[in-house]
């Protein structure tokens, strides 16, 4: 191999060792974005006195309260339309 063959290989490397230097500082930089924004993120959860490490739990919990009201309201509402169905002139 010659010497100018030898000087491109370095070259190269140089700018591939180059380039990825810089893309590890841009995903690092990005990463430390996330973190932040996750920090700010659980920050805001915690304000709202829940646990971000039990949100799952809370979440199905409070999808099931929400189903059990929505039960209870149909199941009211269909009992007063069966009290008012002797009153009303097109019962629907």
């Amino acid at each position: 191999m010659s010497i100018d063959d030898l000087d491109a290989k370095l070259d190269a490397a140089v700018k591939t060792r180059d380039r990825l230097s810089s893309e590890a500082q841009r995903i690092a930089g990005r990463k430390e974005a996330a973190e932040k924004a996750l920090a700010d993120l659980e920050g805001e959860i915690r304000s709202k006195n829940l646990d971000p490490d039990q949100l799952d739990a809370t979440l199905a919990k409070l999808e099931s309260a929400y189903e059990d009201a929505v039960n209870t309201f149909v199941k009211d509402v269909e009992a007063a339309k069966a009290a008012l169905a002797p009153y009303m002139e097109n019962p629907t």
